[in-house]
């Protein structure tokens, strides 16, 4: 094994990732539930049907308990982040090493964007958080495709430069459809699932060629 530190960096990586999408599944299930009480708690009020009330009860608990599920996964998700990037920049420094300390500063924006919901302050956090992301995004790419072209793996390489032109295709629609909503939000978050899951292939296949 060449890069034992970057293999066992990216394993970490995986399960991150892996949490990522459970929490993405979990949030259409919250607003799903979350829309379904709602509509039966309005029924409840019109009709005075208990069962209707009880539905939107149990459906409103049920999105609780989603939401309280993706916070858990999300720390834990960015714990995995964290250890991950570091392990493999003792391997691959140059980018991996920028992509711990933009994770961290995802890590800090979020705090401060969290504490202060209004103001310049979290508009400042939310907008070097998002910069951020983007950055713990292409580093972690452009490091894996480094070891890869330094192992002779040109197909791990460009399927790296693919994911990365997949990403700039998700971020320009969220911009615009953060203006302007509708379709372009749908098609985002298509484009953005679909980016996750090639990401999350696109590391399994990064293990595989750093165990060799």
């Amino acid at each position: 094994m060449t890069y034992p530190n970057a293999y066992e960096g990216v394993k970490k990586l995986i399960l991150a990732e892996a949490l990522v999408l459970i929490s993405i599944g979990l949030g259409i299930l919250a607003a799903i539930l979350g829309t379904a009480a709602l509509a039966g708690g309005l029924e409840a009020t019109v009709t005075g049907s208990d069962a209707s009330a009880a539905g939107a009860l149990a459906g409103g608990a049920l999105a609780l308990i989603c939401t309280i599920a993706i916070l858990v996964l999300s720390i834990l998700s960015t714990i995995f982040l964290l250890i991950g990037l570091n392990k493999a920049s003792k391997d691959e420094p140059q980018n991996f090493k920028i992509a711990f300390f933009a994770a961290i500063a995802v890590l800090v924006c979020s705090f401060l964007g969290g504490i202060t919901a209004l103001g310049i302050v979290a508009t400042i956090a939310k907008t070097v958080s998002n910069v951020a992301s983007v950055a713990v995004f292409v580093c972690t790419v452009s490091g894996i495709s480094e070891l890869a072209k330094k192992l002779g793996r040109n197909d791990i390489a460009s399927m790296g430069m693919t994911i990365l032109i997949i990403e700039v295709v998700q971020i320009v629609l969220t911009t615009i459809s953060s203006y302007t909503g509708g379709v372009f939000a749908i098609i985002a978050l298509i484009i953005s699932l679909v980016g996750y899951v090639i990401y999350l292939v696109y590391l399994t296949k990064a293990k595989k060629m750093l165990e060799a």
